[in-house]
């Protein structure tokens, strides 16, 4: 005897052992449940019975159903394709998905019922919902879109976004470096996407299946990033590990090297740098063994190393060294026209990580696109990320956006005055540069000619077109 027959027995031997009452109350818990939607045709497609959770999970109320035949919903589209329908047609069991036009997501498993002669006489339709995993899978597909949407302005691993045309000259740049094993020097004010310009050309050299070590030289304290730099031998000092340790520069050996922040290298690691790159070995603290190194090396920093050589702060012959191609990374203000595509993607970003479905008004993105960002790219995620998380309703207004940049506007038919209300992290001079710029893109929205707007701020039209061209505002 097979399991299905077994099953089968008990089963019957189950009813059996039921009275009427017992009987009547089982099936009527099954029929009338709240998870499963039932839904019972006769053999011709007539449907004869409903529950309320089919109801719940279609989004149809019944008189869509009751009395009606399946044959002639399906041509009206009511629901496609019928499982019932396909159950008479092949008087074997169908299970698949269906959808309705109230955008309603569910799966059928639908079976025959026949009679003592072996006749079909009913199909019962058991639906489960799925809208809320149907419109999950919904939202990946369309991140899995966006990105491919992105695919031409995404490199290295995916995270430098860009669409102006100076970027795309420093990434083809780049590229077009990462080819050769010539040392590079990349620059920029903090927070650009150096790092990102470095991975480029590491993913795109010979070394690509290397290691690609990375050290920041501003982030170790002086006195240990000697050890960290070139490793040491076993007892070569108080507190380190007594089997030695393999430095940053041995372990990029065969691949490359990314010392970020080369601008606070300490004098005396520059001139053991140096030593390294002319003679292409190390030697460990403690140790007097000169070991080979093979590596391609990048450096980054963000402040102006002339000037450090003319502070005698860098040495002039290790700057030559590292400078042998130099690529500029510029800031945010300088390439406006990546702000509202990384305002989107931050967007999106952050509405997968927080489970949101947020969007920005236009005049939120125009506002936004004309702000400086001294902080560059770092600042415009954290800016976005503030407003993703503290805007109260699923669109981000100019008001979150006035807020998220500290400054507070009130409803007035009058060009608003914006208060500041947080300075944090801001030099005295940027805040007040926010407040002007804030305050000249509320006055335009009511005098639209430099007449009018000087008249009412009570200086000069010249004064007027030179802060507006400087915050990039226009009528």
């Amino acid at each position: 005897m097979d399991n299905n027959t077994e099953a089968k027995l008990l089963f019957k031997e189950f009813l059996n052992k039921l009275s009427s009452d017992d009987k009547k109350n089982l099936f009527n818990s099954i029929l009338y449940n709240d998870q499963i939607g039932v839904n019972i045709t006769d053999a011709t497609g007539q449907t004869v019975f409903l529950n309320d959770a089919h109801t719940r999970i279609t989004g149809q109320p019944k008189e869509l159903y009751i009395n009606n035949n399946m044959h002639d919903l399906e041509e009206q589209g009511v629901v496609v394709p019928s499982a019932s329908l396909l159950v008479i047609e092949t008087g074997e069991k169908v299970t698949l998905r269906q959808s309705t036009p109230q955008k309603r997501d569910f799966e059928v498993s639908a079976f025959p019922v026949f009679d003592s002669d072996g006749k079909l006489c009913y199909t019962v339709n058991l639906l489960s919902d799925i809208t809320e995993v149907v419109n999950y899978k919904k939202r990946v597909s369309e991140l899995e879109e966006y990105s491919n949407q992105l695919k031409q302005a995404i490199t290295g691993d995916g995270h430098l976004i860009y669409q102006s045309h100076v970027m795309q000259q420093v990434v083809e740049k780049a590229q077009r470096v990462a080819e050769t094993d010539v040392s590079v020097l990349i620059t920029g004010p903090s927070g650009v996407g150096k790092e990102l310009i470095a991975d480029i050309i590491h993913e795109h050299s010979l070394r690509k299946d290397k290691p690609f070590i990375k050290i920041n030289c501003a982030a170790i304290p002086e006195q240990l990033l000697e050890s960290e730099l070139f490793g040491y031998e076993p007892g070569a000092f108080t507190g380190g590990n007594p089997k030695g340790k393999k430095g940053l520069i041995e372990s990029a050996n065969s691949g490359s090297l990314l010392l970020d922040e080369i601008g606070e290298l300490p004098l005396a690691l520059q001139s053991k740098l140096l030593r390294v790159l002319q003679e292409r070995s190390i030697r460990r603290l403690g140790g007097n063994k000169s070991i080979h190194v093979d590596f391609r090396l990048i450096s980054s920093t963000n402040v102006d190393l002339k000037e450090k050589i003319a502070n005698k702060e860098f040495r002039e012959d290790l700057y030559y060294r590292l400078n042998v191609i130099y690529i500029n990374v510029p800031p945010l203000e300088a390439r406006r026209d990546d702000i509202p595509l990384l305002i989107n993607h931050f967007i999106r970003l952050f509405n997968t990580k927080y489970d949101l479905d947020k969007s920005i008004d236009s005049d939120a993105m125009q506002f936004l696109a004309q702000y400086d960002f001294p902080g560059n790219v770092r600042e415009l995620r954290n800016i976005v990320e503030r407003l993703v998380i503290q805007s109260a309703g699923d669109r981000i207004s100019m008001k979150d956006a006035y807020e998220s940049l500290g400054i507070l506007t009130h409803d007035s038919s009058e060009p608003a005055v914006p208060t500041l209300v947080n300075g944090e992290g801001l030099s005295l001079k940027q805040i007040m540069e926010n407040y002007e710029k804030a305050l000249l893109q509320e006055y335009i929205k009511i005098y639209k000619n430099g007449t009018e707007l000087s008249k009412q701020l009570k200086t000069d039209q010249s004064t007027i077109s030179r802060k507006l061209t400087k915050y990039g505002i226009k009528y």
